[in-house]
Parts: structure tokens; C-alpha cells; sequence
């Protein structure tokens, strides 16, 4: 009888650890897939191995010009973004508000040639760019263009189009100025500040100004503008405890289709 309750025992104990480690492993397996937000791939590893080959990494450059009040945070999110992209050189001029979309005219000058028709590559405001706001901007950009084409033409300049909704993948293939066309500006929503939009604008094609954007409406990102007062964007941030439960939400994005988790769940089965 004795012998019988042992082995009884040494069974269950057994069918424990099992239990146990099958549950550990599973744990363990499916814990990377818990984290329902964006997160960006560090290149340093890409950067490191082409070191290694011999390959020579071209510099490349980003100019900002953002409003002084943005300092602290933007140079936050700065600095996170080039621990990621260690190549790029980040130039940023911090200016009052009445002189952010002011722009310098020296790269338009007839006898300097430049990449592109501006020195500025992505505005940061601490406040809304509305069409009206950009529209004195598109004008100076429209009279740079202008002047930049005439040289062309008066050098004899001939050069593949680029279009504007270009991707930065055929822009920094090409290594080409910017096109013949004037860039239609069009700001971007970056955070909420006292539960108001704050925008950006990219004024070139320069491709390093689409991933800086793209970095600031990242996950990394937004937690970083996170810590220094400014809000989530809809559709950027939700709670875990909140996707689990079938009576709240977590912030969704604007139209997005609601789902309950538990009818979901009942209707899989």
C-alpha cells in the first residue's frame, strides 16, 4: 500500500515538472510577442559589418529648424535617432517662434549650386502649421525653384525628373537636386500638446527628413516626447492590460473599426 501511494506521489510530481517547464518554455518563446507597438530595427549592426568589409559609408546630412521652446525634447529625440543611424549628421537651428518659417536664401544663390533648393530640410513647430501658416513658405520655396531651374537652363543642365511622391529609396538612388516642380507642403501631426495638434514639414526630398518623421511618430519616439509633456498621438499608444479586456480600449486611430476581444474569441470558436 505504501509502495503504492509512492509511486502515486513520484507521478504527480512528475506530471508537475512537466506541466512546469512546458509552461516555462512557452513563456519564454512567446514573450517577444507581447509588445503590440512599432519598434524600429537598429541598423548599427548593418553599419558595423559594412565597416568591416572596407566599404566607405557616405555622410549624410539633415538640417532642422525648429522652435526654441522644442529644445529639450527634440534634442532627446535626436539624440535616440542617431544612436540608430550613426551616419547621419543632424544640424539644428533652434529660432523663436515669429522666425521659424523664415528660411536662408544661400543655397539659391545662382553661383552656388546645391542638392537642394533650400538649406532646410524639416520644420518643427511647437504648434499647428495650417495651410494658411505654410502658405508664404510655399511661395519662397515656388521663387527658389524658380531660380534654380533658370540656372539649370542657363548652364545646360539636363537632369532625370523627380517626382514629388517620389520614395526616398529612388530620390537617394538618383543623388539628384530637387525636381523641376515646386514641393507641395504638407505639414504632419507629431503629438498632442494641451490636447491640441503640434506639426512638422518637410521641405526637401531629402530621404533623411522621411525617417526622421518617421522616427518621431514612432513607439521610441513618442515615448520619448512622452516624458517631456507632450501626448500620444491617436493609434501610437495602448495600455497591455487594456487589449486583453473586452470592457475598455486603448487609444485607436480615427475610423478605426471597433472589436470586442470576448466576441472575437466566441465567434472563433
Amino acid at each position: 500500500m505504501k509502495d503504492y501511494k509512492l509511486l502515486l506521489a513520484g507521478l504527480i510530481l512528475l506530471l508537475l515538472i512537466i506541466f512546469i517547464a512546458i509552461f516555462t518554455w512557452l513563456w519564454t518563446s512567446n514573450r517577444k510577442n507581447m509588445d503590440p507597438l512599432p519598434i524600429m530595427s537598429n541598423e548599427s549592426g548593418s553599419t558595423a559589418s559594412a565597416e568591416e568589409d572596407g566599404e566607405t559609408v557616405a555622410k549624410s546630412t539633415l538640417h532642422i529648424q525648429a522652435e526654441e521652446k522644442l529644445q529639450t525634447p527634440l534634442d532627446a529625440v535626436i539624440s535616440s535617432f542617431q544612436s540608430r543611424y550613426p551616419n547621419v549628421e543632424i544640424m539644428t537651428s533652434y529660432v523663436a517662434s515669429v522666425a521659424l518659417l523664415t528660411l536662408s536664401d544661400n543655397k539659391v544663390a545662382d553661383d552656388e549650386p546645391s542638392l537642394f533648393i533650400v538649406d532646410t530640410d524639416i520644420i518643427i513647430a511647437d504648434g499647428n502649421l495650417s495651410a494658411a501658416r505654410l502658405a508664404p513658405l510655399q511661395e519662397k520655396l515656388k521663387i527658389a525653384q524658380d531660380k534654380q531651374n533658370q540656372s539649370k537652363a542657363k548652364n545646360g543642365m539636363v537632369e532625370d525628373t523627380i517626382d514629388a511622391d517620389s520614395n526616398a529609396d529612388e530620390i537617394a538612388a538618383k543623388g539628384e537636386a530637387d525636381n523641376t516642380n515646386t514641393r507641395s507642403l504638407v505639414s504632419f501631426s507629431y503629438a498632442l500638446k494641451d490636447k491640441k495638434k503640434v506639426d512638422g514639414v518637410i521641405l526637401t526630398q531629402n530621404p533623411i527628413a522621411l525617417n526622421f518623421r518617421n522616427f518621431l511618430l514612432s513607439s521610441t519616439g513618442q515615448d520619448i516626447l512622452s516624458r517631456h509633456d507632450y501626448e500620444n498621438i491617436d493609434g501610437y499608444q495602448n495600455d497591455m492590460a487594456n487589449l486583453f479586456k473586452s470592457n475598455t480600449q486603448g487609444k485607436k486611430a480615427t475610423g478605426e473599426l471597433t472589436v470586442d476581444v470576448a466576441d472575437a474569441i466566441s465567434i472563433a470558436k
